[in-house]
């Protein structure tokens, strides 16, 4: 049991740290400060925290299970990270805007705030959702009866993450200024919007194709 938790969370290492649209997200929203960063990982930790008790409760394993809502959830994801794509890049490349960015909210629940655009990002996120379906069932953590193993299993998951964007949120307010710099903000944002629409195409193109 010992060896397959290990390797469990090793698992879990490499999932959260290798970049994604969860990652880049985070990087899109940096430039308004660090309040805006830290609100961005608290929504996808949101939505982290919902699928993990989902996949607990057996509910993404039936969602699985139908090969067309499958397909639409990819496809409505796909969708949001293009909308996201497209409206990273229209800021960059767009006209600045006159309001400078210490006099806006950092932490907004509104709609289009971080917050929203974190937990949304990740509940349509297919990496996530295929980690709980095709990762899960791999571990044997007898003599725990499935129940117990599948919540221990997402405990160590939503630590490994939270342990991740602590240590992401804390080294972009290390750097706070250096992305507030109109130049430095253009660059990243671009880039992001460029990896968010990357990812989106993809997604998009690979369901099409499946269906």
């Amino acid at each position: 049991m010992v060896e397959q938790l290990m390797a469990f969370a090793l698992t879990c290492v490499v999932v959260v740290v290798v970049p994604g649209p969860d990652f880049a997200l985070v990087l899109k929203n940096a430039h308004r400060g660090p309040g805006s960063a830290a609100s961005t990982a608290i929504g996808i930790m949101a939505g982290n925290t919902i699928l993990a008790l989902l996949a607990v409760l057996g509910v993404t394993a039936l969602l699985g299970a139908s090969e067309i809502l499958g397909t639409a959830i990819r496809i409505a994801g796909a969708a949001y990270l293009l909308f996201l794509g497209i409206s990273a890049l229209c800021e960059a490349f767009g006209r600045p805007r006159s309001q400078p960015a210490a006099s806006r909210p950092r932490l907004r629940f509104g709609g289009g705030s971080p917050f929203l655009q974190g937990m949304v990002s990740n509940l349509l996120n297919p990496k996530v959702a295929v980690f709980y379906l095709s990762l899960f069932p791999q571990f044997n953590l007898g003599p725990l009866p499935p129940l117990e193993q599948h919540a221990l299993m997402a405990g160590i998951f939503l630590l490994t993450a939270l342990a991740w964007y602590v240590v992401l949120v804390h080294a972009l307010t290390k750097v706070s200024t250096a992305l507030g710099r109109p130049r430095v903000k253009r660059i990243i944002t671009g880039g992001s919007g460029t990896v968010l629409l990357g990812v989106g195409g993809t997604i998009l193109t690979k369901s099409l194709i499946s269906t």
